[in-house]
This record gives C-alpha cells, sequence and structure tokens, in this order.
C-alpha cells in the first residue's frame, strides 16, 4: 500500500492522465485493435486499486467488483464468441460487492437498505417478465436484476456519501452507461426504436456513448481507494 499522501497524489495524477489517453484511444482507434484498448482501460483501474492493498473488506470488495467488471469485459469484448450471459454474471457480482460495502459503511439504515433493495430487485424483474412475456431469458433477468442493484447503489452511495465522494458519481457514470446498452440491447432484440426519434438517437449518436461514461465510471470506483487511504493518512 502506498504510504503518504504525497504518493497518493502522485499515483492518482499518473493513473487519471494515463486513462484519459485510453479515454481518448477508444474513440480513435477502430476494429480488433479498440476491444484490447477498452478492456485495458479497465485492467489499469484494476491495477491501481492494487496499490491500497490491505487486509479489510472495503479494499477487498473494490478490488473484487473491478476484477468481476474486467471479466465481465472480457467476455463481452475479447472472446470469441461474445457471452453476455456470462459477462452479465460477473457484472452482477461486481454490484453485489459494491452493495456489501455499502451495506457495511451504513450502521444506522440497514434494514431500509435491505428491504428498498430487495423491492426494486423483485419489481424490476416482475416488469420484465410482463413486459418481454415468452420473450423473457436468462440475459434478460439478469440484466435486469444488475441494472436493479446498481440503481440502488448509485443511489446509496450519495446517502453514504461523507464516506466517499467520489464512490457515488462513479455508479452514477456506471448507471449511464448501462442505460446507453441497455437502449442499444433493448432495440436490437426486444423492443423496436423508431428511426428519427430521439431515443433513436441516444442509441446511434455517431460515437460510443457508453465509454464516455464507462471509463470515468472505473476510475472514480478506483480512486474512491486513494481517497480513502489520504484519509488515513491525515
Amino acid at each position: 500500500m502506498l504510504k503518504s499522501k504525497e504518493r497518493i497524489c502522485l499515483f492518482s495524477i499518473a493513473f487519471i492522465a494515463v486513462e484519459l489517453v485510453f479515454s481518448l484511444a477508444v474513440h480513435t482507434v477502430s476494429g480488433r485493435p479498440n476491444d484490447f484498448v477498452s478492456v485495458g482501460a479497465i485492467v489499469l483501474a484494476c491495477l491501481f486499486a492494487a496499490l491500497f492493498s490491505q487486509r479489510n473488506g472495503d479494499y477487498l470488495l473494490v478490488q473484487l467488483g473491478l476484477v468481476c467488471t474486467v471479466l465481465a469485459d472480457v467476455f463481452l469484448l475479447i472472446l470469441e464468441p461474445r457471452e453476455q450471459l456470462i459477462a452479465m454474471l460477473f457484472f452482477s457480482v461486481t454490484q453485489i460487492c459494491y452493495f456489501i460495502r455499502l451495506f457495511l459503511w451504513d450502521k444506522k439504515h440497514r434494514a431500509a437498505h435491505l428491504a428498498v433493495r430487495i423491492m426494486i430487485t423483485l419489481v424490476a424483474l416482475l416488469t420484465t417478465c410482463l413486459v418481454l412475456g415468452d420473450r423473457t431469458d436468462p440475459l434478460s433477468l439478469v440484466s435486469l436484476f444488475y441494472f436493479a442493484n446498481l440503481t440502488v447503489n448509485a443511489v446509496w452511495a450519495f446517502i453514504e456519501f461523507k464516506t466517499s465522494r467520489l464512490f457515488g458519481p462513479g455508479l452514477v457514470l456506471f448507471l449511464l452507461c448501462d442505460i446507453c446498452v441497455g437502449l442499444s440491447v433493448m432495440s436490437a432484440d426486444y423492443i423496436p426504436v423508431a428511426e428519427g426519434s430521439l431515443l433513436y438517437f441516444l442509441i446511434n449518436p455517431g460515437f460510443n456513448l457508453a465509454w464516455v461514461f464507462y471509463i470515468p465510471a472505473q476510475v472514480l470506483i478506483a480512486l474512491s481507494l486513494a481517497e480513502k487511504a489520504t484519509k488515513e493518512k491525515v
């Protein structure tokens, strides 16, 4: 683990700078190299988090969440054929890790937290079945389970904003990324979208809108460990 605030700051600035290069490359490199550049940006966030290795639940949960995010991206972008269901299972584990992190932070509202999470998850799954009917499949159910838990995590992270000022914004960006991805998947596989509509433009903006949000999301989540380490040095 980095042992001084100065080193934490220096490594954080270097990390952000390299991730900015990755972000530009994602939108300028095409073809197969783009897949490797994209995953490389997430791997870097995972490696940066490892600089703050500690034997405590907070670090382990974030590190496991980032590892699962990398694995999900490998199944989505690197391996052939691409395995969306396996990827979404890994993404779901990521959100479970972040849920546990938030749950451990919250000493006062744990019962309410669990009740809200269970209710929203069940509503999301039930709505999926009602809307898709016979077209309901494991991928749609796992995806909505994941999305429901990401949404609750994003909201609850702001309730715990004093604990971390970076984790909540990171999860919101994560959520915005997955809204973009979800709209694209739904329009392609489940619900037709009229060409020329606002929704069609959001799905097809002419650049990779999802990754505009996705890399900063992982950067902020990893930096939330640096933020915690800095507070501990005070």
